[in-house]
């Protein structure tokens, strides 16, 4: 048996995680990307609220609230990833998932201005995920754990792995557009390489669309809850009684994401002129969410993962398959 690997990929909004352990068995596993102070340590289990803390971690180590989507979530304007909420996230997304004692190996996502410079991308790797032996705790549990290996892939580029008989192809040029909660990356593929020249990150997450969304239909009196609003994008309309009402629903999500992804051909236009010429992959939960607008857009030469867990986990499977694979 190889040694478990987990795969994290802590993005703006969501913190994805992958474990591969004995017979390829693959364990997934998502939170908020959001901390914040924990008073007196005591844990809310309805609300999903657990608490972390490790002295790996130094003097940001210290108890903290996490994987609550009403605690504060990462947003800074240069779209860092070498922050304390990705040390905290990563490391309590690989401690939700050893079993104690365990020795793991590690993968985690790194921004391409950061992964081109192979000294800066370890000295990355070792500031996210420190080798050796890391103690925790986690709601009031102390868990030790060992990490053997650690590997350091470009962001979004998981999908590379998943589907090597597409992007190991002689001059398959094509391009990955990651869409998350909060942002999207974008990265250009030639013969499985990333020009990294041509790939940078725009605010165009789906909670953005999301709140326009709900936004709009509240203000034609189409009241709807924070946990209808993704269910009716996917099906294009709320489900009102009544007819009219249902059309009206239609029309405006249908304006309001027509709208955004007018923004996102734009964004991609402005990155590339030979847009026209690429295989456009859409992965991300934000994709899949908008599948069948993007479609009708892009036509075929738009793809996407078979369903909205495999292109919500495509990150962060591919990064635990790419591990896995150098291990064997």
């Amino acid at each position: 048996m190889k040694t478990k690997v987990i795969a994290v990929d802590a993005g703006k909004a969501e913190t994805k995680v992958v474990a591969i352990g004995e017979e390829t068995k693959v364990v997934r596993d998502h939170f908020p990307t959001a901390i914040g102070n924990s008073g007196d340590g005591r844990v809310d289990f309805l609300d999903n609220v657990h608490t972390f803390s490790s002295k790996t971690l130094g003097s940001i180590g210290k108890e903290v609230k996490i994987g609550c989507d009403e605690l504060p979530i990462k947003a800074d304007d240069d779209f860092s990833k070498d922050a304390d909420i990705n040390r905290i996230c990563t490391l309590y997304g690989i401690a939700k998932n050893v079993v104690p004692g365990e020795t793991v190996n590690v993968v985690v996502g790194c921004p391409l201005s950061i992964y081109k410079e192979k000294d800066k991308r370890m000295e990355y790797g070792q500031n996210i995920v420190p080798n050796g032996r890391i103690e925790c705790v986690v709601d009031g549990k102390p868990i030790e754990f060992s990490v053997d290996k650690r590997l350091v892939c470009a962001e979004s580029t998981g999908i590379l792995t998943m589907h090597p008989e597409l992007f190991s192809k002689k001059d398959y040029d094509a391009a990955i557009i990651d869409m998350g909660g909060l942002n999207m990356n974008i990265t250009a593929i030639n013969n499985s390489n990333v020009i990294i020249e041509t790939s940078h990150t725009s605010r165009h997450g789906g909670r953005m669309l999301c709140r326009q969304i709900q936004r709009h239909l509240m203000d034609h009196g189409l009241d709807i809850e924070d946990t209808q609003i993704l269910s009716s994008i996917m099906r294009g309309f709320i489900n009102h009684r009544d007819p009219d009402r249902k059309e009206e629903s239609k029309v405006i999500i249908s304006q309001a994401v027509g709208s955004f992804i007018d923004e996102i051909d734009r964004t991609l236009r402005n990155s590339w002129s030979n847009l026209d010429t690429l295989e456009l992959f859409f992965i991300g939960g934000t994709s899949f969410l908008l599948k069948d607008f993007l479609a009708e857009r892009f036509g075929e030469h738009a793809h996407f993962e078979k369903d909205f867990e495999t292109s919500r986990y495509a990150n962060a499977e591919g990064f635990a398959r790419k591990m896995y694979q150098k291990l064997a």
